[in-house]
């Protein structure tokens, strides 16, 4: 997929319990084995992570909306802090 889509972002798939043990993952087993529960991250230019979620079903995992609403929330606050940082430098 990554290959198909021209991804240049790592993507973690076949990682191994000591690669993600950093992320502290949240663990899953029943009868289909031990897993890594899924984990989302939403990134901003230059790797920040504006957001994480973890989920063990589909109830609470990010939907497309919310990032994107994010992601908006995030540019206006950006633009709204550097236009008050503006006002200030200005005033003095």
């Amino acid at each position: 997929m990554a290959e198909e889509y021209g991804l240049t972002m790592p993507i973690a798939y076949g990682v191994t319990d000591e690669m993600v043990a950093g992320f502290d993952p949240w663990y899953g087993g029943d009868n289909h084995g031990h897993y890594f529960q899924p984990m989302e991250f939403l990134l901003g230019r230059g790797g920040a992570v504006y957001g994480s979620m973890y989920a063990s079903g589909p109830i609470g995992r990010m939907a497309v909306d919310e990032a994107i609403n994010g992601l908006i929330f995030r540019r206006e606050r950006g633009l709204m802090l550097a236009k008050q940082q503006a006002e200030q430098q200005a005033d003095k």
